[in-house]
């Protein structure tokens, strides 16, 4: 393949797939994506339909880049898939899927985690793998009789590009209790112990190794050559991470997207592109704040209270969001006391309560739309100081955070983040998991030793946004309110759940 001088980077997320086509300077040839939605059949239920979502959606972005770009399909040189996480797609032994897949944000699985954590002595939450799979396995007991593999979405699409039944180092230290993160490997007697068979269990490989290449049926979907180099594939947010440059031990990332995560490493990535994470936990970030609803709050707000916004921005620009920032920019810091606990899916950091629900506190007759849209934005900065604060109570080594994602476009939004947090942010317009991917492809395939050249060419920051100590003491009196709500909420969550017929975990589906 001497004419390939192409990565192509894939990334399939919560609302949608997208992918670019990058030479190897960083210079984007190519990009496409494609929207799609969750399910959810239950309250604390969140679904994918794994064939459309996580292979029929991906290979039509494949094909757009392709054909809208009029490149080659010979000058791809190697594909790399970056994805949500964890997930639990079942299929049989042909990667025919047996029921929707079960995502990272479903709480369905609280019987499951109790009984691991108490078992094992572990601190596990519905997010990670393990208590997914045990749901399976006993609530679905006839299906799971037929389950001979299962997936998350860019191993699915791994698969279906290569026959590969993978999963890679990182995304498996997230499975929680039957991996062994040193040694790559699995725990036979905790896999024994919970009626795990070993033989639906993945290879294990490190992100930057290749599987295998693409094969007849698989070039025939996408466009691609056979035989186009297929990688083990990747977690969605390690792959926004090396996109934004955020690469070394205690860098941080603030991700505004579907779901707000900070991630504070805990290992260099390049090492752990090649090699097992160390520690036994398996966990190669610390998540000092994750809120599931990040972006969903402020596209609720927009969808649900910002029709005037979005009638306006059809007749013209700006759009709704930068309507609404505007709006939400005449009022003060601190909203005039307006406080918003975003928890419209539960809270998972830094306490675990899948009963937790959205709340505004603080409401007067004296607030208006705009107090209550910078409540929405106010509530990230409170989350993230909320877990650093909580995960460092000595002091964060976190000196710098790189904002990325769909949300950090908005400026007011950085700022208040930074005035809540204290601490700048770099912003990289460009990171975007689809980028990550493709680069590590290029470390597979040799054409790159570390990570100097994505630093160099790759990676570019538009601005920095330091704080603005003029408003930091509205924020430093409101803060301690913000963080005492959760606590004083918990058991009024779990009764109003109850009487609502809401409560996860309350059937056994």
């Amino acid at each position: 393949m001497t004419d390939a001088d192409l990565l192509l980077g894939l990334d399939i997320g919560t609302q949608g797939a997208k992918g670019v086509l990058v030479n190897r300077q960083g210079e984007v040839q190519a990009q496409a994506q494609v929207e799609y939605d969750c399910a959810y059949p239950q309250p604390g239920w969140v679904e994918h339909e794994v064939q459309a979502n996580w292979w029929e959606h991906p290979a039509s972005v494949v094909r757009r880049l392709l054909d809208q770009s009029g490149m080659s399909a010979g000058r791809v040189a190697a594909i790399n898939v970056s994805g949500l996480y964890p997930a639990m797609g079942p299929t049989d032994g042909e990667g025919r899927p047996l029921a929707g897949a079960i995502l990272y944000s479903d709480n369905r699985a609280l019987a499951e985690v109790e009984d691991v954590n108490a078992a094992l002595g572990l601190n596990l939450t519905t997010e990670e793998l393990t208590p997914k799979l045990l749901w399976f396995l006993r609530r679905r007991p006839e299906l799971a009789q037929r389950m001979r593999m299962f997936f998350d979405a860019a191993h699915y699409a791994v698969y279906r590009l290569c026959g590969a039944y993978v999963s890679d180092t990182i995304t498996l230290g997230l499975w929680g209790a039957i991996y062994s993160a040193p040694r790559a490997a699995w725990r036979a007697e905790t896999c024994a112990r919970f009626g795990i068979p070993r033989d639906i269990l993945p290879a294990i490989h490190p992100p930057a190794t290749i599987v295998g290449g693409v094969h007849a049926s698989a070039a025939r979907a996408t466009g691609l050559r056979e035989g186009t180099p297929v990688l083990t594939g990747m977690p969605d947010l390690v792959a926004s991470i090396i996109s934004a440059g955020a690469t070394s031990r205690d860098e941080a990332v603030a991700y505004y997207g579907t779901a707000g995560v900070v991630p504070v490493q805990l290992d260099d990535l390049l090492r752990a592109m090649r090699h097992p994470f160390p520690e036994e936990d398996g966990y190669l970030f610390y998540y000092a704040a994750y809120s599931l609803a990040v972006g969903d709050a402020v596209k609720w707000f927009r969808d649900t209270f910002g029709q005037p916004e979005v009638e306006a921005a059809r007749l013209g620009k700006p759009g709704a969001y930068a309507r609404l920032d505007a709006l939400a920019a005449e009022t003060p810091p601190g909203a005039e006391g307006l406080l918003l606990l975003p928890y419209f899916q539960g809270q998972r950091s830094p306490e675990f309560d899948p009963q937790a629900s959205g709340v505004y506190f603080g409401m007067t007759p004296a607030h208006g739309r705009g107090h209550y849209f910078r409540a929405v934005l106010e509530s990230w900065g409170y989350s993230i100081r909320d877990g650093l604060e909580t995960s460092y109570p000595q002091g964060s080594p976190v000196r710098r955070m790189i904002a990325t994602g769909g949300g950090a476009r908005s400026p007011l939004w950085r700022q208040v983040v930074s005035d809540i947090t204290g601490l700048p942010q770099s912003y990289v317009p460009e990171s975007d998991g689809p980028l990550g991917a493709a680069y590590v492809a290029g470390l597979a395939l040799g054409w790159f030793d570390d990570f100097e050249p994505l630093k160099r060419s790759w990676v570019r920051s538009e601005a920095t946004t330091e704080p603005n100590p003029a408003n930091r003491a509205a924020y430093d009196r409101l803060y301690p309110v913000y963080r005492r709500l959760h606590r004083d909420l918990r058991e009024t969550f779990l009764a109003h759940r109850t009487a609502a017929g809401t409560a996860v975990g309350g059937k056994s589906g």
